[in-house]
This record gives structure tokens, sequence and C-alpha cells, in this order.
């Protein structure tokens, strides 16, 4: 079944699925009243879908299933890798660390939420209230936190629009007991509490920055939840596996791996592998790389020449072997 959604970004980055088809004459920068399963919260229209309901269900049941997996599938891949060049210890911290403390968020991306109304000047004023006092809390919070002598970072508070909870985020390296400082919180601000648990890429979004290629942290620009990040992407986009090369400011893979990587997968799917035998200029030859953004092979031949060629250049024999008579680049 076929049904049109708004994608309403609320609370910062994040970025749902809507209802809006009960909602007259909605459209997009309106300004809305939402309800997520943690509360009622303010947020903006990007842009209206069409999407097949029942393709979005199969998706989050894989979803479900990929997840369950991850861990034995990420461990695969650091033994694969193995053979062809060796990791770093440090590089294995950074994937133990991006399985160990992945964080999951309660909203499941491809929940359809509902919207309440258009946001009039009573709760666009409400917001700006709420606005204030979180910041006011924030400061609050962090004294309660220094009281506590708790080991955390404090990163952000949120009032939702009813206020009817008040919510704090933090990242710390442990487990952190916090049970006296809820209830001395809630003594204060009379209304519910909550502190959460982020992780360190949430850390990064919220202070924003430059990335090793010189632009904006895409974590900073491209919204929404964080996918996980594995090493298979680094190696199928041919990057070194290099701590420094990979990792972001927050320490995990880059990612913007995951991003290319749908993309490069399709790119290097109708080209050969590495490692394919070929005969070049009637030499044989071995290839030992691919650039599948400028579809060009590196090919080492069996006197020891590096050259590179056109995809465009390789034949198929009737006997299935692949052939390439050229001149070098």
């Amino acid at each position: 079944m076929i049904k049109n959604i708004a994608h309403i970004k609320f609370r910062g980055s994040n970025i749902g699925k809507f209802e809006h088809l009960h909602i007259e004459n909605i459209k997009i920068k309106d300004t809305c009243v939402i309800e997520t399963d943690e509360g009622v919260e303010i947020g903006q229209v990007l842009n209206f879908e069409d999407i097949d309901i029942d393709s979005l269900e199969e998706e989050n049941n894989e979803n479900n299933e990929n997840n369950e997996h991850i861990e034995n599938n990420d461990e695969n891949l650091l033994d694969d890798s193995s053979h062809d060049e060796e990791i770093s210890e440090e590089l294995k911290d950074i994937v133990a660390a991006e399985e160990n403390n992945h964080i999951k968020t309660k909203n499941n991306k491809n929940k359809i939420f509902n919207i309440l109304r258009i946001a009039d000047e009573k709760d666009l004023e409400q917001h700006r209230i709420n606005t204030e006092d979180a910041a006011e809390a924030f400061k609050i919070c962090k004294e309660k936190v220094n009281n506590h002598n708790l080991d955390l970072k404090l990163i952000s508070s949120y009032y939702f629009l009813d206020r009817a909870k008040l919510l704090f985020e933090f990242i710390a390296e442990e487990r952190i007991d916090f049970r006296e400082l809820v209830k001395d919180l809630a003594a204060h601000f009379k209304t519910r509490i909550e502190l959460r648990q982020i992780g360190v890429r949430d850390e990064a979004r919220s202070i924003g920055g430059c990335g090793i290629c010189g632009r904006e942290l895409c974590c900073k620009v491209i919204k929404g939840k964080f996918e996980t990040i594995t090493i298979k992407m680094a190696k199928e986009q041919g990057m070194l596996l290099n701590t420094i090369k990979i990792s972001g400011q927050c320490g995990r893979l880059m990612c913007c791996l995951g991003h290319e990587y749908k993309a490069y997968c399709s790119l290097k799917k109708d080209l050969p592998k590495v490692g394919t035998k070929l005969v070049f200029n009637s030499v044989p030859a071995v290839i030992k790389d691919l650039n599948p953004l400028n579809k060009k092979l590196l090919i080492e031949t069996e006197d020891k020449r590096l050259i590179y060629i056109n995809v465009s250049d390789l034949k198929t024999t009737e006997e299935g072997f692949l052939i390439a008579n050229i001149k070098a680049e």
C-alpha cells in the first residue's frame, strides 16, 4: 500500500516519518506539533514522500535481523582483512569501541509517527520558553553532577513541549549510577527527569568541525540516525587501513565510509576483481588495484611494470581470458 508521509526534523538532528493526511494545507517548512515515542515535540516539515508501507515493514524486519549479526560479521571482517594487510591494534580498538559503545536510539527510523497540529503562536512561544529554561537547567544539572562526583560529561538538555519530561544527554566511559542525581533533579525541577547516555559520535555532531577532507563533518551536514560503519566499507573503497586516515574527530570510523559504500559497490559490480589474470600486449599480467570512479585498472606485467589501463580496453576471448592490446599510458 502506497502512503504519502512527511519527513520532519525535530529535537536537533532527529528526522522521522509522520502521518499528515489529517492535517489540512500542510506544506514544506511548516512548524508542527508532533507526537513521538518519547513525548510531544516541535518539528519542521522537510519534504513529502510516497512510500510503500509493506516494503517499509520488510526493511524494518531485515534491519532487525542484520543488527543481530553485526558483531559476528565485524569479527569476520577483521579476520579477512588480516590476509591482505596488517591491521593495527589501535584500529582494532576503534572497531571494538564502535560495537561496544553503539548507543541505539529509541525512535525506529522506519516507524511512522503522528502530527498533532500545525504549531500556533502559543506553541512557538512555549517552545522558546522551553529552550531558554533548558539552557538554565543545563547549568544547574552540571553543578549537581559535580556535587555528586559523577564521572560523566553533560552534552545537552531538552524540555519537551508540554514540559512533561526534561531530558539530559551525557557521555561517559563506563556505566554510571545516577539514581541519586535523578532524584535531586526531579526534586528541583518538579517534572520527570531522564538522563540518557549517548555515544561520542553524537558529541562530535553536537560540536561540529571540519574533517580531513576540509569540509564540514558529515554527521553535522547529513542529519538522521547514525549507521554502523565497518572495516569492510573502508576496504571496498580502497582505503588504507590507517587509523588516522579512516577515523573521524569522534575517534570512530568516519561516517563518509558508510555514505559512499553503496556507490562503490555499484561501480565495482561489473569490474574484474583484484588478482584477476590477463594478457596485456601479449605479456601476462595481473590486476593489482581498481579505481571504480574513473573506470581504470592498475595492472602489473610479468616483467614488473605497473600500468594503468581503461576498463573499456579489456576484451574477453571465447575461452574466457581477458586481454588488452593497447598502448600504455
